[in-house]
């Protein structure tokens, strides 16, 4: 079993390296796409160019989903079924029992969800932190966080999938597994960086994309989390997770079985 990474990035320039190079620890292949970065982004990828991190290309175009599908239908050769596509954002930590999980999962289901636990930056830290610091030293200073979102994360590969641009995942990509990955997500690093993220939700927005809707604000100021809206992370490795406030992740039963035939029959792939 081999796991693909689809790597879509714009302008993090303070973070990509760091993630790249944690990733590749779990990863087989990490593929990259960058959104023509103005900060430097492209130039770390770059330069990290190996067996498993590849930068593909750059392309300026407004951001979809879909773009996705370009790295896997560039990329799908190089898999063998079974194998796990993974949507890797860059601001993102997997922990590292990763392939664990993904190698246990039933071989009735395909599909599986991610649950980010997301660190905000709070006032306080704002005006304590030293962002000059490299980066693995802010992480660990962003200490409080929310679980309170999850949304599909990876897909298992089979010859006959269908991935059109137009899509966020394959067609028919499989039954949902009931188990759910957990990864540290980190979209506020430093006041900068939020600046930095904001602008380009909004360009994006400007020129046709609809979704971002979180990402509206004009100002860094404005993202700043309070900390009793968040938990506190101990370093335990325990976290508060409310499952009431997440997504549902799996089909009804009657739906789930209507998969399963459909597959099954080879109607779908």
């Amino acid at each position: 079993m081999k796991i693909h990474c689809i790597a879509l990035t714009k302008n993090e320039e303070d973070v990509v390296g760091y993630c790249l190079t944690e990733a590749a620890k779990w990863a087989d292949f990490i593929y990259v796409y960058d959104g023509q970065s103005t900060d430097g982004t492209w130039e770390i990828v770059k330069s990290l160019s190996s067996e498993k991190i590849i930068p593909w290309k750059q392309d300026g175009k407004v951001f979809k989903e879909g773009l996705r599908a370009e790295v896997f239908d560039a990329f799908r050769n190089l898999a063998t079924e079974g194998d796990w596509w993974l949507q890797l954002n860059v601001d993102e930590f997997h922990f590292s029992n990763i392939r664990s999980v993904l190698s246990n999962m039933s071989g009735t289901t395909d599909f599986v969800w991610g649950v980010p636990i997301e660190y905000y930056l709070t006032p306080e830290d704002a005006q304590t932190i030293d962002f000059a610091l490299p980066i693995e030293a802010t992480l660990s200073q962003l200490r409080y966080y929310r679980v309170d979102w999850s949304e599909p994360r990876c897909f298992r590969y089979r010859k006959r999938l269908v991935w059109n641009g137009d899509w966020a995942w394959p067609l028919h990509a499989g039954i949902t597994a009931k188990p759910r990955i957990f990864f540290k997500h980190y979209p506020y690093r430093s006041p900068r960086q939020i600046q930095t993220r904001l602008d380009v939700r909004r360009d994006n927005r400007a020129r046709g994309f609809e979704g971002w809707l979180h990402a509206s604000q004009d100002s860094w100021k404005e993202k700043l989390e309070q900390r009793e809206r968040c938990h506190f992370d101990d370093g335990s490795g325990n976290y508060i997770i409310n499952e009431n406030v997440l997504p549902r992740h799996l089909e009804p039963a009657m739906l789930r079985l209507a998969k399963w035939t459909m597959h099954k029959s080879g109607i779908w792939p």
